[in-house]
C-alpha cells in the first residue's frame, strides 16, 4: 500500500503546481431572413450557445486546453449542436513542442475564400463562410529550427460534415442523408490521415508549404437512385499546397495555391490578391484596408465542391481605432462567368469590458431561384448552383456575454 501512495504522489505531483483558468462566452443569436424559405421554412432564427475554455498550466512545458462549444436552435434542430473545439494536452521544448487530442488547427493568409485549410472539418450548420471548424483528434509534432518551423499531423480519423436540416435555412433543397455516407477507404471514417507542413519567411515574405494525404474533408454529393436523396461519399485525396504573404509598407500581397488529386481528375485552385491600408481615411482616425482577390478553379463549371472557379471578390476593411475595437468588413463576391454574386457584412463592437455586438448579413443574387417543385436544376444547373440560396438574404445580430 506503501508504494502504491508513493507511485501515486509521483504521478500527481506536477498537478501541485498548476495553474488552471477558465473563461467562457454566451451567444444570444438571431437571425432575420427577407423571404420565408423555398421550402416553408421560418423567416425568424434564434439560437443561444455557450463556449468555455479550461487552460491549466502545469510548470512552465505542459499544458491541458479543454474548448467546449455547444449551440441551440430553436428552429433547426440539426442545428443543435455540441463539439470539443478542442482537448489536449501539450507539451514545449525549446525546439520541438508536442500536441496530443481534439485541436484546431488553420492554414492560410486569404481573406474570402480558405483554400489550404483542410486539417479540420468545416462546421456546415454553424455557418456558411467556412471559417467554423470542428475539432480533429490529432498528434502534433513541431519542430523548430533556423530554417523555419516543421509541423507533421497525424490526423485520427474523419469527423463527418453535419448539414442544415429540413427546417434549416442555407440548405440545399433535398434531403442529405449522412447516415448512408459512404467512403473510398476500407477503413471507412477511421483511416489514419497524415499531413506535413513547412513555414518559414525571407525578409518581409512569409511562406509554408504542405502535403495532405487522406479522406476528404469535402464529401461529393450523389443523388440516389430514386432522385429523392443526397448522399455524401468521402473520397481519399492527396493535397499539395502553398500560403505566401508578402508585406511592403501598407500593401500585403498574398496566396493560397493547391494541387489535388482523388476527387476525379488531378485539378489546380488557387486565390491570390493584396490588402492596401489606408490610415486615417476621411481626415479621422479610421483606417481603411482595401482587399481585391481573384479565386480561380481550372475544373472551371465542373468544380463540386465550390461556388468559386472564376470570381472576383473586393471588400474594405474599417477600423475606427476606437476604445470599443469597432470593425467591419463589407464584400462582394462576383462571379465573372455567370453572374452571381454574394454580397457579405461582417462587423463588431465592444460594449464595455463584458459585451460585445456582432452583426453579420449575406445577400445572394444573379442567380436563378430553385422552383419547389424542381430541385434537382440546383444541383445540374452549372451556371446557376447558387439559386438554392436566392431566397435566403439574412441579418444576424449577436450579443455576446464574456465571464
Amino acid at each position: 500500500m506503501r508504494h502504491l501512495v508513493v507511485l501515486l504522489s509521483l504521478l500527481f505531483a506536477p498537478l501541485a503546481l498548476a495553474e488552471a483558468r477558465l473563461e467562457g462566452e454566451v451567444q444570444l443569436q438571431g437571425r432575420w431572413f427577407a423571404e420565408q424559405g423555398t421550402y416553408g421554412q421560418a423567416r425568424f432564427h434564434p439560437s443561444v450557445a455557450l463556449q468555455g475554455e479550461l487552460v491549466v498550466d502545469v510548470g512552465a512545458q505542459d499544458q491541458f486546453v479543454f474548448t467546449p462549444f455547444l449551440r441551440v436552435d430553436l428552429e433547426d434542430s440539426s442545428r443543435t449542436h455540441f463539439d470539443a473545439r478542442e482537448l489536449y494536452w501539450g507539451h514545449l521544448e525549446d525546439r520541438w513542442e508536442l500536441n496530443v487530442g481534439v485541436r484546431q488547427v488553420f492554414w492560410g493568409v486569404t481573406e474570402f475564400h480558405h483554400l489550404v485549410d483542410i486539417i479540420n472539418q468545416t462546421d456546415q450548420v454553424e455557418n456558411v463562410d467556412d471559417e467554423d471548424r470542428l475539432g480533429q483528434p490529432m498528434a502534433q509534432l513541431s519542430l523548430v529550427r533556423d530554417w523555419g518551423i516543421l509541423d507533421f499531423y497525424l490526423l485520427a480519423g474523419l469527423r463527418e460534415r453535419e448539414f442544415p436540416g429540413r427546417d434549416g435555412r442555407l440548405r440545399l433543397p433535398l434531403k442529405i442523408d449522412t447516415a448512408r455516407a459512404m467512403f473510398e477507404s476500407a477503413a471507412d471514417e477511421r483511416r489514419l490521415d497524415g499531413a506535413v507542413r513547412w513555414s518559414s519567411s525571407l525578409g518581409a515574405l512569409n511562406f509554408a508549404l504542405h502535403h495532405f494525404s487522406g479522406t476528404s474533408r469535402d464529401p461529393e454529393l450523389l443523388i440516389n437512385a430514386d432522385g429523392s436523396r443526397l448522399v455524401p461519399r468521402y473520397n481519399v485525396i492527396d493535397q499539395s499546397g502553398l500560403e505566401a504573404q508578402f508585406l511592403h509598407g501598407d500593401w500585403a500581397w498574398k496566396l493560397e495555391a493547391l494541387s489535388r488529386s482523388g476527387d476525379g481528375d488531378r485539378y489546380s485552385a488557387a486565390v491570390a490578391g493584396f490588402e492596401r491600408t489606408l490610415v486615417g481615411v476621411f481626415d479621422s482616425a479610421m483606417d481603411m484596408g482595401v482587399v481585391v482577390e481573384y479565386l480561380f478553379d481550372d475544373r472551371d463549371e465542373n468544380a463540386w465542391n465550390t461556388l468559386f472557379e472564376h470570381d472576383v471578390a473586393l471588400g474594405a476593411r474599417f477600423t475606427w481605432n476606437d476604445v470599443h475595437d469597432s470593425n467591419a468588413l463589407v464584400g462582394i463576391i462576383w462571379d465573372t462567368d455567370t453572374g452571381e454574386r454574394i454580397v457579405s457584412l461582417e462587423a463588431q463592437r465592444q460594449l464595455g469590458a463584458d459585451w460585445l455586438l456582432r452583426v453579420e448579413g449575406r445577400l445572394f443574387s444573379g442567380s436563378r431561384a430553385v422552383p419547389p417543385d424542381r430541385p434537382l436544376q440546383a444541383l445540374t444547373d452549372a451556371r446557376h448552383r447558387a439559386g438554392f440560396l436566392e431566397r435566403d438574404d439574412f441579418l444576424q445580430i449577436e450579443l455576446v456575454r464574456y465571464f
